[in-house]
């Protein structure tokens, strides 16, 4: 479809935004909070017994009550959600049952179980989990498990010398519980200035949870640590792009995001992880460009042209080899968006033609958005009708020159008949 005009070009999406928004509650303190909790789980005493059954005779509680913990986070991660939520309810309701019974001796002045890091570590997992298979209906019984899960998380961080094998669990379950406290308090409209000072710093305070996260599992495995540090990169990347934490907010997630992708060695052609550190860093590109894009006036115009390009090209050059559907659908959006930055419409139409491209075989492995679907179709409707309206000029063409034709024969023989019946 070449062409210069402005005329020509498409109208096309200039990038899709995902905008996060839930409704703010008050706060409720811990031990109400508990009450509550615990009151929803009396009746799950049947996993806790159930795998108590199946513990060593010689096991205490706290073994116990790994146990159950363990087997809910196995059936978690398998994908069996329902019986995960049972077992994930029993070790709740064993958690406040130990409590109990330690609170009750202490107060009595005989000896107590000692309540361990690990305990906490456990109660405030098992909680955030549960909050994670919330149904949508229950939203604000998630928040009430987040604060509780924080509650115990933090009670796990003072009491642990941070050399524990889960201690990296603590910190990333802080980290991830805070992210999803603060999306809550700043989709508040009216937050005030005071409030949004507190908000940046509990931001801080979360980042640097997810730092200490990383630094205690790289002395434990340094590879699970690479893989860990993408995976949060890419769920910070998401929020941040997100902006429910605000443009500022925002911001800071993007800069600590690629500070870490920057602490990374550059990707060799055996790192099994090449090709999403080459992903996560285009992501991270795409969402600056994002902010430009946001910025734009009435007219249409991004305020810095160049700067937009040249995040886009950048991002473009890291996708190169794009085999997932996510690396496909983000290279797709890059060439999409710096085709409508093109004056020129045969490079405007050549970079709609790679995204088109790129969108088919994402929709080819699952659903691609309504908007994407639309642009193709209307591109190619575009193109058909091009085809049609050079199809009839060509046929219009060669009729009127056949018509032509005959008309300059017969003028030629009737002129010569005419001249022939002079002659006699």
């Amino acid at each position: 479809m070449p062409g210069n005009s402005e005329t020509q070009k498409k109208k096309r999406p200039m990038g899709l935004k995902a905008r996060a928004a839930s409704s703010k509650k008050q706060k409720s303190d811990g031990a109400e909070l508990t009450e509550q909790v615990v009151n929803d789980f009396d009746e799950e005493n049947t996993a806790t017994i159930m795998l108590k059954n199946d513990l060593e005779e010689d096991a205490n509680e706290m073994d116990e009550l790994e146990g159950i913990f363990d087997s809910a986070m196995e059936e978690l991660s398998g994908g069996d959600s329902e019986r995960a939520i049972t077992l994930l309810r029993g070790t709740i309701h064993e958690c406040d049952r130990i409590l109990r019974v330690h609170d009750r001796d202490v107060e009595a002045g005989v000896e107590a179980i000692e309540i361990e890091p690990r305990f906490y570590y456990i109660y405030g997992t098992a909680l955030f989990s549960i909050s994670e298979l919330s149904a949508p209906e229950l939203e604000d019984q998630k928040w009430e498990y987040l604060e509780l899960s924080q509650h115990r998380l933090e009670q796990a961080k003072e009491a642990m010398t941070g050399k524990e094998p889960f201690a990296w669990r603590v910190y990333d379950g802080l980290a991830k519980i805070g992210l999803d406290l603060l999306s809550r308090e700043m989709s508040d409209e009216e937050a005030t200035e005071e409030a949004t000072e507190e908000a940046a710093l509990k931001l801080a305070a979360t980042t640097t949870n997810f730092d200490s996260a990383l630094v205690a599992l790289a002395s434990i495995d340094a590879e699970q640590a690479k893989s860990e540090t993408l995976s949060v990169v890419e769920m910070v990347q998401s929020l941040a792009d997100s902006s429910c934490l605000g443009e500022a907010g925002s911001a800071k997630l993007m800069d600590w995001t690629e500070a870490k992708l920057a602490a990374l060695p550059e990707p060799t052609a055996e790192d099994e992880h090449a090709a999403e550190i080459r992903y996560l860093r285009a992501r991270a590109l795409w969402i600056r460009a994002s902010v430009l894009l946001g910025q734009m006036d009435e007219t249409d115009e991004i305020p810095d042209k160049d700067a937009f390009q040249r995040l886009l090209n950048e991002a473009c050059d890291l996708l190169v080899e794009a085999e997932t559907r996510e690396a496909l659908l983000l290279r797709g959006e890059v060439q999409l968006n710096l085709g409508n930055t093109q004056e020129d419409g045969d490079e405007q139409d050549r970079l709609y033609r790679l995204a088109i491209k790129d969108f088919k075989l994402v929709k080819a492995n699952g659903e691609l958005s309504e908007e994407l679907t639309q642009f193709i179709e209307d591109f190619e409707q575009d193109d058909s009708d091009e085809d049609a309206s050079d199809d009839d000029n060509g046929d219009s063409g060669e009729d009127a020159s056949d018509v032509n034709d005959d008309d300059g024969e017969v003028a030629s023989n009737d002129d010569s008949d005419e001249e022939m019946e002079e002659d006699e």
